[in-house]
């Protein structure tokens, strides 16, 4: 049995982190040690929680503000499982999730990350709506979350998470590296990791912004050079199928916005919708 190291990064998440680890400890898979990574916590609650913490198979690493990036590299450094799964210390995984990525992994070594459907709770709930894994939407955007296995002989050869992306972006640069040495991504068709919404996060900040998304996809366009060049074709072709799907879907909104102006001007539903709103 090889053993798998958890790497959760921790900064003031006392009120969630229990739970994430209560996740990593119901796991059918026995053989793993948990690496959480104090980025600076400065809230008491969180302090004590991780001050409290002990047993053979947790290590508590300390750093001071290396950010989500910095904090995953640093804990991987003291990881000695030969697999690696981030798990965010506000998230949980079901307890069979590194069972089943493991035996996976084991059974194909061209596969380099393994990862699943998820459901969202906190704030909102349901499924996360991903699309399906394929190689041409993966070379448009990230729809691969952090909480992916890993070989950590992987992480090594493509010099980990990039720590320089200001903005984010870094779990999706990392897999573009992954795929550009040759591997291959598998997503295990069932629910088994849980995102937590949060009112605010990085997500949420950095999407906000048109001119940040921008020249943060520039640069992870040209930090894979090889990757796009090999796959140029298919990027080509998948850019204008996305291009054409989102002309068509901004057709269908300006026409419902056409006849939304047009029911207005009729006075008895004009009425109606107004006390629909009102109410």
């Amino acid at each position: 049995m090889s053993k798998v190291s958890i790497i959760m990064p921790c900064f003031n998440d006392g009120e969630y982190i229990e739970e994430a680890i209560q996740s990593v400890f119901n796991q059918t898979y026995k053989d793993i040690e948990l690496v959480i990574i104090d980025d600076g916590s400065d809230q008491e609650d969180t302090i004590k929680i991780l001050d409290q913490l002990s047993g053979s198979n947790i290590k508590l690493v300390r750093s001071n503000r290396l950010r989500p990036a910095g904090a995953r590299n640093k804990g991987i450094t003291q990881a000695s499982g030969k697999y690696i799964l981030p798990l965010d210390a506000d998230d949980k995984i079901d307890s069979d999730y590194i069972e089943k990525a493991v035996s996976i992994m084991e059974g194909d070594p061209n596969i380099g990350v393994v990862y699943c459907y998820a459901q969202l709770f906190g704030e909102k709930s349901g499924r996360w709506e991903l699309p399906e894994y394929s190689l041409n939407t993966m070379l448009l955007d990230n729809i691969v979350f952090v909480t992916a296995l890993f070989r950590k002989e992987d992480w090594e050869t493509v010099g980990g998470f990039n720590t320089a992306m200001e903005h984010g972006m870094e779990d999706y640069d990392f897999w573009l590296s992954i795929l550009e040495i040759g591997r291959e991504i598998y997503q295990i068709p069932e629910v088994l990791f849980h995102y937590r919404i949060k009112p605010s996060s990085r997500t949420t900040e950095f999407m906000t912004n048109p001119s940040v998304v921008k020249s943060t996809y520039r640069e992870i366009y040209y930090h894979h050079p090889r990757l796009y060049e090999k796959y140029k074709d298919q990027y080509a072709i998948a850019l204008r199928d996305a291009l054409i799907e989102q002309l068509f879907m901004n057709k269908a909104l300006q026409e419902s916005i056409l006849i939304l102006e047009k029911i207005k001007r009729i006075p008895i539903l004009k009425l109606i919708i107004k006390k629909f709103i009102m109410k």
